[in-house]
């Protein structure tokens, strides 16, 4: 009897989600549009969902994990790192459950990953449809700017398999995406960013995810090794000024952890 051989998918998308049930019937058709003509599978990770997310998700053409621990400090990189276990294709796609993708999405970022190129990140924009999300619409134009430029963004990205298994995947950081670029880097491989490809970040902004999302950013800062002068500056010129304060909690925290493991040895 010959065993049937069953071909792996070109594209492996990992879709993240923390109760995010009111996004799902408008980033999930996108998606699974853009991936007509792939063979492809879609790796939809539920962490830890208390709505109705699992329940709308369940409708579509898609592997749900429900991924109900939290073992990492860092939730949603390990929800990335769980769909990243379950995926077999040659590329990983990393698209979030509150993200709207455009149709030659995975066509035109694919073409991109050739040389050293492992990763290539679409341009992520906020969706101007309320005061607060037009008015960082408004903000998100300044990064062309900044002083080192615009940096790849994780929410809407494709990555080489192949590099992103020689790192052993994603990490136990805060800002995740950042982190596998220079884990990537050291191994010889670029991430880079495109304007070519735009997608749409659906979440509606509230005052409570602006501080929040600045905390984060200032503790992956820490973490990532980025100096005092460095986020000083960020804070002031992107006038982000919860950057600063997070990366003075990661840095006390990480102060704490030290003295901690000190007094235990």
């Amino acid at each position: 009897m010959v065993k049937s051989v069953t071909t792996p998918p070109l594209i492996s998308v990992i879709c993240c989600a923390h109760n995010e049930e009111e996004y799902i019937d408008k980033s999930i058709p996108n998606l699974l549009r853009a991936l007509e003509t792939f063979s492809s599978e879609v790796l939809f990770v539920a962490d830890r969902c208390t709505d109705n997310t699992v329940k709308k998700v369940r409708k579509y053409e898609v592997k749900v994990i429900e991924k109900k621990w939290r073992r990492w400090q860092n939730s949603y990189a390990e929800a990335l790192q769980t769909g990243y276990h379950n995926s077999k294709a040659l590329f990983i796609g990393i698209v979030d459950a509150d993200i709207l993708v455009p149709t030659n999405f995975f066509r035109d970022l694919m073409q991109l990953v050739k040389g050293n190129v492992a990763s290539v990140a679409a341009q992520v924009v906020t969706y101007p449809d309320t005061s607060l999300n037009r008015m960082i619409y408004a903000w998100e134009r300044t990064r062309s700017v900044a002083p080192l430029g615009d940096k790849p963004r994780g929410a809407a990205r494709i990555i080489l398999k192949k590099a992103l298994d020689e790192i052993q995947g994603f990490a136990n950081a805060p800002t995740p995406d950042t982190d596998i670029d220079i884990r990537l880097a050291k191994k010889g491989y670029k991430s880079i960013s495109t304007s070519a490809v735009r997608a749409f970040h659906i979440r509606h902004i509230s005052l409570r995810t602006i501080v929040g999302g600045q905390i984060t950013s200032g503790r992956g800062r820490y973490a990532l090794g980025v100096s005092l002068i460095r986020t000083m500056g960020h804070a002031i010129f992107r006038f982000r000024p919860l950057v600063l304060y997070g990366w003075l909690l990661e840095r006390q925290m990480s102060l704490h952890t030290n003295e901690h493991k000190m007094k235990i040895q």
